[in-house]
């Protein structure tokens, strides 16, 4: 079942110039978890260390906005559309936008808007989105899809970032698989779907993501040759698929590919696609990426970002 709300959930989407246009013959689509990018008014909700009275201040904000903004200008992260997790607020996606994104072409932005929760789903894009919607499935983190056209195709795309397992694990993946059940009610298979987002688990038969078709789980695959009708191909988990780098998250020396991007069968026999896991100017020694510090006034996220490419 979906829902809108117009009070616990609203949809902000805005064009900032309807005018410009995109002319290229590939559609290409970025994944990307910010780390808590909180703007600099205190509602209340933001995690602890990113509030006042933990050093977290308007300047903050607007260095972060400053990083991002000239990290979405880069050619490495040129792209259509970016999807983004963990952003508070539309007055994030505005300066993002307002700090010159618009004149690069982002004119259009969207935000999965909750009370009571600290950071949500939204995305920026080069392309208007043909519809946009707000879905909850019951959990405690609401998912966004997107229908936009390109090249002579109509894609949707779902967004989504699940619970991890920090605090109650088995709660936890309860949720994770409620977000499953009805995202799975969503899809046509005969579309061409992309599900994308910060995932949080690893691939397992009783969690968000399993090798096996199930009511509660997204069934992906990693063998391109022999691929169901009902899965959803995973890049990160073909162990034959060049990606350039151990995983998007590293948790105590441990890398992971909790972000992905999972396309359809669809778009496996109609479209050439290429994946690649972006490069970040602030990493550690070791080659991992580093979140945002307010006393250096430097690094990003703690996550890689994730792009899919298509072409015909």
């Amino acid at each position: 079942m979906k829902y809108i709300f117009i009070i616990l959930i609203t949809l902000c989407l805005f064009s900032c110039n309807n005018d410009l246009k995109v002319e290229k013959n590939s559609l290409s689509i970025i994944t990307y978890n910010l780390y808590n990018l909180f703007d600099d008014i205190d509602d209340g909700y933001e995690h602890s260390s990113f509030r006042p009275h933990s050093g977290y201040t308007a300047r903050d904000f607007q260095k972060r906005v400053e990083l991002y903004s000239n990290l979405f200008k880069s050619e490495e992260f040129e792209a259509d559309i970016i999807f983004l997790q963990e952003v508070e607020s539309e007055r994030v996606l505005e300066a993002l936008l307002n700090d010159s994104l618009r004149r690069r072409g982002y004119a259009y932005y969207g935000l999965a808007r909750v009370d009571n929760i600290p950071t949500t789903v939204g995305f920026i894009s080069k392309i208007k989105p043909n519809e946009v919607q707000i879905h909850d499935s019951g959990s405690s983190r609401p998912f966004m899809s997107l229908t936009l056209f390109k090249n002579g195709s109509l894609y949707r795309i779902f967004s989504l970032h699940a619970k991890s397992n920090l605090g109650d694990e088995e709660e936890n993946k309860k949720e994770r698989r409620l977000l499953a059940r009805h995202l799975k009610g969503l899809i046509n298979k005969d579309e061409n779907v992309i599900i994308l987002g910060d995932f949080n688990t690893v691939i397992s038969n009783d969690d968000l993501l399993s090798f096996s078709d199930s009511v509660d789980s997204i069934f992906v695959c990693n063998d391109i040759n022999n691929i169901n009708d009902n899965a959803f191909y995973d890049a990160t988990e073909d162990s034959y698929y060049p990606l350039n780098s151990e995983g998007t998250y590293n948790y105590n020396g441990r890398w992971y590919f909790y972000d992905k991007i999972l396309i359809s069968k669809s778009i496996i026999d109609t479209k050439k696609y290429s994946f690649r896991i972006l490069n970040l100017p602030s990493v550690s020694k070791d080659g991992f990426p580093l979140a945002y510090d307010n006393s250096s006034e430097s690094g990003f996220s703690d996550h890689f970002a994730l792009k899919l490419t298509l072409g015909d």
